[in-house]
């Protein structure tokens, strides 16, 4: 009955963690003030990712972001990290390269960071990894617009691994397309097979009917990689793909006439490059406009319509002044985003205790090999330095006139060294005796013929036997076998 009442507790208890752990994101049913901020803040989002995010202002998400700091319970602190990165979207989308937008978007990892990791159950994890990939990404915008290239594809990998985690296919086409537009852009010399590698996985990602704006994305990418390369044909071609997969009202679509209009402004085709660049410049982004309105005037100029060019040039002209201000005032935002970087190359001190104990277990453990090998290998019995002087009474043993010669010197050997030939049988035990003979006369230094002698054989056959005992024992110096 107890063993019964036991297993009962343990399920109820099972069940209540995962009630809990599982509704955890959901705003609070109790809290009507909780509602009403998630509500916004996920039609913020929403508008977010569809890149329409110019027309509002920060005063919409800081109550939101008050509120969640009254407690850090863990929506709270989800909820505060979804405040940070809605803002750092709004900010970096009003000016692109601010350092307010950098502060909040690392802000925003940070909480993640430290409160959320791979031990939360399953869709808690896929909840905090897609708002990784979604930071990183912006992150790698604003690393795009500083061209700083190692930062930029390291955010951008970030957000693939993220969204891969998350197994959000929307943003893992993405993803690639934003890892497929920085090779293209900022790749080294012959890094663009990696681009379109990039491009080729995202495609097969995203189809076009279930999510269009990411192939739009892709297209796009694809098409910038083509006219790169000079392919300007099939780039236009995917360029086209890419606005029949968009509506007029996104950041994207005005992006992708302004890149066609480069196409046909390289084919000296300058009416329709006026033609595209004219769609390109009604948009809101001032990146785009700044450059529709460079490229207007170069069109209008070989046209030979400088009446045309000159409004676009007094545009250009005023653009770049504020330009240069703005620059100006954020040029903290890449030192924020690298020091992020390098806390994450920070190595764990428990991981570091680990992984010398592992290297100090690994020395030792190779030490221990060679030193056996050695031993085997050379038996390490011969360690008097004063042999010589055994050498010299087998030289006496060779030039006496007795019998016996052979019994003799194997005499002295073994009285010297008694453990010697036992190891080296042992070690070797295909030795047969008349080589262990060989092998003590080789010690002594005897040649070929003296060793015929005092062994009664022939001389090729103690050639061949010593032939023998060097493909054994695998040596080339008898002379240093014992050693």
């Amino acid at each position: 009955m107890k063993r019964v009442f036991a297993i009962l507790s343990l399920a109820l208890m099972a069940v209540l963690t995962g009630c809990t752990q599982k509704g955890f994101l959901s705003p609070d049913a109790n809290s009507p003030k909780d509602l009403a901020y998630s509500k916004t803040l996920d039609s913020i989002d929403s508008i977010i990712d569809n890149f329409c995010y110019y027309n509002f202002n920060d005063s919409i998400i800081l109550p939101a972001l008050e509120f969640y700091k009254e407690n850090n319970s863990r929506h709270n602190l989800f909820m505060q990290a979804r405040c940070h990165y809605l803002l750092g979207v709004l900010q970096f989308g009003e000016n692109h390269v601010s350092e307010k937008a950098a502060k909040n978007l690392v802000e925003a990892l940070k909480i993640l960071d430290e409160n959320f990791d791979n031990s939360d159950d399953f869709e808690t994890f896929q909840e905090t990894s897609l708002q990784r990939s979604k930071i990183h990404y912006v992150i790698s915008k604003i690393a795009f617009n500083f061209s700083n290239g190692s930062g930029c594809k390291r955010f951008a990998m970030l957000g693939l691994d993220c969204a891969t985690q998350a197994h959000d296919t929307a943003w893992m086409a993405r993803s690639c397309s934003n890892l497929g537009i920085i090779y293209e852009r900022m790749g080294k010399a012959g890094e663009g097979d990696t681009a379109y590698m990039y491009c080729d996985q995202g495609m097969r990602l995203a189809d076009a009917d279930r999510y269009p704006l990411e192939r739009a994305y892709l297209e796009n990418t694809y098409a910038n990689c083509l006219r790169h390369s000079h392919q300007y044909d099939s780039a236009i071609y995917h360029f086209n793909m890419a606005k029949s997969l968009i509506n007029n009202d996104v950041l994207l679509y005005h992006k992708t006439f302004l890149e066609e209009a480069f196409v046909y402004y390289q084919k000296h085709d300058y009416p329709t490059a006026i033609a595209e660049l004219e769609v390109a410049f009604q948009t809101t982004d001032h990146n785009i406009r700044n450059q529709s309105a460079a490229g207007l005037a170069d069109c209008w100029e070989k046209v030979g319509d400088t009446i045309k060019a000159a409004p676009y040039l007094s545009i250009l002209r005023i653009s770049n002044e504020k330009e240069i201000v703005q620059r100006h005032h954020n040029t903290n935002a890449m030192p924020l985003l690298n020091a992020y970087l390098q806390s994450l190359d920070k190595p764990d001190k428990s991981t570091n205790i680990v992984w010398l104990i592992a290297v100090v277990a690994i020395a030792m453990t190779a030490i221990a090999a060679v030193y056996y090998w050695w031993k085997k290998r050379h038996l390490n019995t011969i360690k008097d330095k004063d042999y010589e002087a055994l050498r010299l009474k087998g030289r006496a043993i060779f030039s006496d006139r007795h019998n016996n010669k052979m019994e003799r010197i194997r005499n002295e050997f073994n009285t010297a060294y008694p453990d010697a030939l036992a190891k080296l049988s042992a070690a070797h035990p295909d030795l047969s005796d008349t080589e262990l003979d060989i092998c003590i006369l080789s010690f002594f230094s005897f040649r070929l013929k003296e060793t015929a002698d005092i062994m009664h054989l022939k001389e090729n056959t103690v050639a061949k036997y010593r032939t023998a005992i060097k493909k054994k024992v695998q040596t080339d110096d008898l002379e240093k076998i014992f050693h």
